[in-house]
């Protein structure tokens, strides 16, 4: 018997919001890291781009640049963050994430992984590849 959309939504709403509430607070901020998620997603993206402008960071993460520049401020005095001229056009100003800001990373990457493996462990291989294609193409949709 097929099931229906609307059946296969609900079943999806379910899993996602139990997901969510059960995960979401492993998977957060230790108290002793003292940023906030979205500057947590701002480092991470400096992070992965390389020494950028702060307007090509503001297209990556979809705001506007004025949107990211109090918490870039914040970043950077809390030394996660440096500023630097570009060395061929000294009036752009690039950001990169510093070594503290590195590290805050990788030790959130290892509680995290540590945290998904616990739950993608009871997961056969075949059945977590069919997963991830799938939860990827759904990604893929949503950046359309």
């Amino acid at each position: 018997m097929e099931t229906s959309r609307e059946a296969q939504i609900e079943r999806f709403q379910r899993a996602f919001f139990t997901l969510f509430k059960k995960l979401g607070p492993e998977l957060g901020l230790p108290d002793h890291i003292t940023l906030t998620g979205p500057q947590t997603m701002m480092l991470y993206t400096i992070s992965q781009m390389g020494p950028c402008p702060a307007g090509k960071l503001a297209g990556k993460m979809e705001v506007t640049p004025s949107a990211i520049t109090v918490m870039i401020d914040r970043l950077v005095q809390n030394g996660f963050v440096e500023r630097k001229h570009d060395e061929l056009d000294r009036r752009i100003v690039l950001l990169q994430a510093t070594d503290k800001g590195k590290e805050v990373l990788k030790e959130l990457n290892k509680l995290r992984t540590a945290a998904i493996h616990t739950y993608l462990s009871h997961v056969e291989a075949d059945e977590l590849e069919l997963f991830l294609t799938t939860f990827e193409k759904i990604v893929k949709k949503i950046e359309e």
